[in-house]
C-alpha cells in the first residue's frame, strides 16, 4: 500500500510541474479587466498629470510603470516609443533582458518592486546580495522595508498603489530615508 501511495504522490506532483511550466511564469494576465492604462500614452504629459492620471486607473500598464520609472531616474521620460522605454531601462539594469513586455499589458507586482529596488539601488538583504536580485525577493524587501504591502507575486499593481510606491522610492532618493525613517520624523 506505501509503495502506490508513493507513486501516486510522485505521479501528483510531475502533474503539478508539468501544469505549471505549461502555465509558464507570466501568468495570465491579459485577461484583466477593468480601467487600465491607455496603450498610447498622452503626449507631453506633466509628473502631476501622469500621477494624477494613474492613480485612478484600476491597473498600471507596463509602458505607464517604465515611463514612471524614467520620471524617478531622469525626471523626465524623453523615449519616443515603448520599446525605447524598455532599452533605456534594460541598459541601466533596471529591467531584466529575460523578461517578456508588452506595453498595455498589466504590470505585475513581482516586475514592478524588482524595476522599484533596481532603481533606488536599495541595499538588500542577504538572499538579494548573494544571489542577485530577482522579482519575488525584491517584493520581500520592498515589503519589509515598507515601500509595498504584501501581495502575490503576479497580481497587478492597481494605480494608486503605483503612486504610493513610486512617491516612496522619490523620497528614498532624495533623502536616502527608508519611509518608515520618514513617518518618524514627522512625528
Amino acid at each position: 500500500m506505501k509503495r502506490s501511495t508513493d507513486n501516486l504522490t510522485k505521479l501528483m506532483l510531475l502533474a503539478t510541474m508539468l501544469l505549471a511550466a505549461m502555465a509558464g511564469c507570466e501568468g495570465p494576465m491579459g485577461s484583466i479587466k477593468g480601467k487600465g492604462s491607455p496603450q498610447v500614452l498622452p503626449a507631453r504629459e506633466d509628473s502631476a498629470g501622469y500621477l494624477d492620471r494613474l492613480s485612478d486607473q484600476n491597473t498600471v500598464s507596463e509602458n505607464d510603470a517604465m515611463r514612471g520609472i524614467l520620471l524617478l531616474l531622469d525626471g523626465k521620460d524623453e523615449a519616443k516609443s515603448f520599446e525605447d522605454r524598455r532599452e533605456a531601462l534594460a541598459e541601466r539594469g533596471v529591467v531584466s533582458g529575460k523578461w517578456t513586455f508588452q506595453e498595455d499589458r498589466p504590470i505585475t507586482r513581482g516586475k514592478f518592486a524588482y524595476m522599484i529596488y533596481q532603481a533606488i539601488k536599495l541595499p538588500g538583504g542577504v538572499i538579494l546580495t548573494v544571489g542577485g536580485p530577482n522579482q519575488r525577493y525584491c517584493l520581500r524587501e520592498l515589503t519589509y522595508c515598507q515601500f509595498m504591502a504584501q501581495g502575490f507575486i503576479l497580481a497587478p499593481v492597481t494605480g494608486m498603489e503605483y503612486v504610493g510606491v513610486l512617491t516612496r522610492a522619490d523620497t528614498y532618493r532624495r533623502t536616502g530615508k527608508l519611509p518608515e525613517e520618514v513617518a518618524l520624523e514627522e512625528e
